[in-house]
């Protein structure tokens, strides 16, 4: 059994927790609310002949929490209920047991990178625990938001009279970010990162150091003005989930502040935060989150 942590990308809206079984996972992006996930034959073989062979895959079976115990649970008849409450019953042991770790390392080092003209990473489109998956290309245009979100607008390009709805799309900041990587990173490669950061291109002998990987998933240094402003502004509206990752603390103290605007995100994921090094600004967020909730 085992505890992990992998990001979600493309785009980045957070970090997984994830504690497994033989027979069972559980998955958690809060720290509060674990979906349970049991391992079990698909319906349609459930009743299979004697020769054929059976297909197994991870069924959502209940939601867990500290307080509430295991609730919501998705039994479905036509499938063998006892051995699934048993796997889930094993798993919420290993989970209770591996809270006090919370949370996890990051364990998906192989990485899907969009890359300059020199190779170098720009923005950060993929990752796996797992290199037998490296062969295949996820996809290769970076997002900056889903195409239903259009709730980041940049300030930076409000000022300059660039609305965030332009009657093409009710997403058009986000629509210039991507471009934007897409102008300057127009080749995409996996890269296997090591411990100290440091990283090697998959398809070629190509060795980069830890100071060549954005440490926040993209790359924010831009040449012209207006757009290095656009990136800040993603920044700042991203910071709650950025804490999320394993930082510098100089880095992770100037992401505080900006998420010290973003209270309710930051009350629904600080406990996941590695580390915290304004922990006043961050109870501050939390009052307000609870203020504005009640």
């Amino acid at each position: 059994m085992t505890g992990y942590a992998v990001r979600q990308l493309n785009p980045f809206t957070g970090v997984l927790q994830l504690v497994e079984t033989p027979a069972a996972r559980a998955v958690t992006d809060n720290g509060v609310q674990w979906r349970l996930q049991v391992m079990a034959a698909r319906p349609e073989h459930t009743w299979r002949s004697a020769n054929r062979q059976s297909q197994h895959a991870f069924f959502n079976w209940a939601l867990w929490s500290p307080e509430r115990g295991m609730y919501r649970v998705n039994a479905n008849p036509i499938m063998d209920l006892g051995a699934m409450q048993k796997a889930a019953d094993e798993l919420i042991e290993a989970l209770q047991a591996h809270l006090p770790q919370l949370p996890f390392q990051l364990a998906d080092r192989f990485e899907y990178w969009c890359c300059d003209e020199r190779g170098k990473p720009v923005a950060l489109i993929g990752s796996t625990t797992d290199a037998r998956y490296v062969d295949a290309a996820p996809d290769t245009t970076w997002q900056a938001t889903t195409l239903e979100e259009n709730g980041f607008v940049s300030e930076s390009l409000a000022r300059g009279a660039y609305p965030n709805n332009d009657r093409l799309s009710p997403r058009a900041h986000a629509r210039r970010l991507e471009n934007e990587v897409r102008k300057r990173a127009p080749s995409c490669y996996w890269f296997e990162r090591q411990a100290d950061g440091s990283g090697h291109r998959l398809d070629t002998t190509e060795a980069l150091n830890r100071a060549d990987f954005p440490a926040l998933g993209i790359q924010t240094n831009w040449q012209e003005p207006l757009v290095e402003s656009l990136f800040r502004d993603y920044i700042a509206w991203l910071s709650p989930l950025l804490l999320l990752l394993p930082l510098e603390r100089d880095q992770r103290a100037r992401l505080e502040k900006l998420a010290r605007g973003h209270s309710a995100q930051v009350a629904d994921h600080y406990r996941l935060y590695p580390d915290i090094v304004q922990p006043d600004l961050i109870e501050q967020a939390r009052v307000e989150a609870r203020l504005r909730r009640s």
